[in-house]
C-alpha cells in the first residue's frame, strides 16, 4: 500500500510539475506514467544487482567471487545505456520539483525515490537470498541468470520500450 501511495505521488508530482518543464510538457500523462515506471525498474534493478553481484557474491574468495564480478561487468556493459536515462529522469524531475516547490520539495522528492528504489531492491534481494542468506549456491544461480540475460532490461517488454525510447531521446525525457 505504501508504494502504491510513493508510485501515485511521484507520478502526482512529476504531472504537476510538467506543466513547468518544456522536456515533460510534451509528454502525456500515460507517457510520463510509463516513463517513471521504466526509470523506476531500471533503477532498481540496477541496485539489486550491484548489491547482490558486487557487494555479496562479488566478495567471495576465488572463482565464485570472480564470476559474480564478471557477470555483473556484463550486465553493466549490456543495460548501461538504458540506465542513463533512467538516472537523467530522476535528475529532471528532482530539478523541476525543485523549481517549482523549492529546493526543500526538491530534495524531499530525491530521497523519496531514493528511499522507493532502495526499499524495491531490498525486496528484491530477499528473493534471490531466500532468509537473507548469502550463499555460494545462490550466488550461482544469481550468475546464471545474470549470464543467460534474464535481467537484462530488454526481457522485460512492459518496459523495454520505453527504456528505448529514453535511450534514444538521450535525457530520460
Amino acid at each position: 500500500m505504501q508504494d502504491h501511495m510513493m508510485r501515485k505521488r511521484w507520478i502526482g508530482m512529476a504531472l504537476a510539475m510538467s506543466f513547468g518543464s518544456t522536456a515533460a510538457a510534451a509528454e502525456t500523462p500515460v507517457e510520463t506514467e510509463a516513463r517513471n515506471a521504466a526509470a523506476g525498474f531500471a533503477i532498481t534493478t540496477s541496485l539489486t544487482l550491484l548489491e547482490a553481484l558486487g557487494k555479496q557474491c562479488g566478495t567471495y574468495e576465488g572463482e565464485a567471487g570472480s564470476q559474480a564480478r564478471v557477470a555483473l561487468q556484463s550486465w553493466q556493459q549490456r543495460n548501461h545505456r538504458y540506465l542513463e536515462p533512467s538516472l537523467q529522469r530522476v535528475l529532471m524531475l528532482t530539478d523541476a520539483v525543485a523549481a517549482t516547490a523549492g529546493e526543500a520539495e526538491g530534495k524531499a522528492f530525491a530521497n523519496a525515490r531514493k528511499a522507493e528504489f532502495t526499499d524495491a531492491a531490498r525486496e528484491a534481494l530477499l528473493v534471490m537470498f531466500p532468509g537473507g542468506e548469502v550463499t555460494n549456491e545462490a550466488c550461482a544461480r544469481i550468475v546464471a541468470s545474470a549470464e543467460e540475460g534474464a535481467y537484462d532490461y530488454r526481457r522485460h517488454a512492459e518496459f523495454f520500450p520505453t527504456l528505448q525510447s529514453m535511450e534514444r531521446s538521450g535525457t530520460g525525457k
